[in-house]
C-alpha cells in the first residue's frame, strides 16, 4: 500500500514538473563597441511585451562576440520581410523582431509565404564573414525550423527579387534543420544588406539575426567610391 502511494506521489509529481528548458541568462553586452553604437535593450519592456505561453521569455542577443561587433544591432541597422506570418504582433513574429536584440519564440518573425526572405540594412557597407541564426534559442519551441535557404548580400540595392542581379550569394544550405542558435561563416564579402532567402519549410521562424565581420568592419572602402577615385585618376592622368 504505500508503495503504491508512493508511485502516485511521484507520477503526479512528474506530471506537474514544469519542463525545463534552454534559458541561458545571457548579460546585457555593452551599449558601445570603439565606434559602434547599439539599440537599446530594454529586456522589461520585451518582457512585459511577450506572451511566452509557459515557454522562456526574452533573453539578451550579444551586442559583441568574441571581440566582434553584432552590426545587426547597430543604431541604424532595418529589418524587413517578404512576408509576415499574420495576427500574432506585437505580442509575437513581428518583423522587427528579427534584430530587436532578443532570443525566443515571443520575440521572433515567422514567414508567411514561402519561398520568401527576411534580411537586415546595416546602414553602410561593412565587412561580413558570419551569421548566427535559429529558430528558438532556447529550444521550447522544436517546430518551424529552416532547412533550404541561401545567404545573399548586397551592395546597392535590395531588390525585392532574391534573383536579381544585385544580390550575391554567399551561402546555400540544404540539409540539417537550423533549429538552434547556429554560426554560419563564409568568405570575407562586402556587404549593406543581408538576406536569409527560405525556398521551403512553411512556417519557418528566425528568432534573431546576428551579424559579423571582424573587430571593425566598417573600415572598408565602399565599392562605388573606389569606382569614382579610380575614374579620377585615369581622367586626371590623359
Amino acid at each position: 500500500m504505500r508503495f503504491t502511494v508512493f508511485c502516485l506521489t511521484a507520477l503526479i509529481v512528474l506530471l506537474i514538473t514544469p519542463t525545463v528548458y534552454a534559458v541561458h541568462d545571457e548579460e546585457k553586452g555593452p551599449d558601445k563597441f570603439g565606434r559602434y553604437e547599439f539599440k537599446e535593450q530594454d529586456i522589461k519592456a520585451a518582457t512585459d511585451a511577450c506572451e511566452a505561453g509557459g515557454k522562456p521569455g526574452p533573453e539578451y542577443v550579444p551586442t559583441v562576440r568574441d571581440e566582434q561587433p553584432n552590426l545587426a544591432l547597430l543604431k541604424d541597422t532595418k529589418p524587413d520581410a517578404s512576408s509576415l506570418l499574420p495576427g500574432w504582433c506585437p505580442q509575437r513574429h513581428c518583423t522587427e523582431y528579427l534584430n530587436d536584440g532578443f532570443y525566443n519564440n515571443c520575440r521572433s518573425w515567422i514567414i508567411n509565404t514561402i519561398p520568401g526572405w527576411a534580411q537586415i540594412d546595416i546602414g553602410a557597407v561593412a565587412n561580413v564573414n558570419k551569421i548566427y541564426f535559429g529558430s528558438d534559442h532556447s529550444q521550447g519551441f522544436l517546430d518551424r525550423t529552416t532547412a533550404d535557404f541561401d545567404i545573399l548580400v548586397a551592395t546597392t540595392k535590395a531588390d525585392a527579387d532574391s534573383n536579381a542581379d544585385t544580390w550575391k550569394k554567399v551561402y546555400t544550405h540544404k540539409g540539417a534543420p537550423i533549429s538552434e542558435t547556429t554560426e554560419i561563416t563564409f568568405d570575407d564579402v562586402e556587404a549593406r544588406w543581408l538576406r536569409i532567402h527560405i525556398r521551403s519549410n512553411n512556417g519557418a521562424r528566425i528568432d534573431e539575426i546576428e551579424i559579423y565581420g571582424g573587430p571593425d568592419p566598417m573600415a572598408v572602402e565602399p565599392t562605388d567610391k573606389l569606382t569614382t577615385i579610380w575614374g579620377q585618376v585615369k581622367t586626371n592622368k590623359y
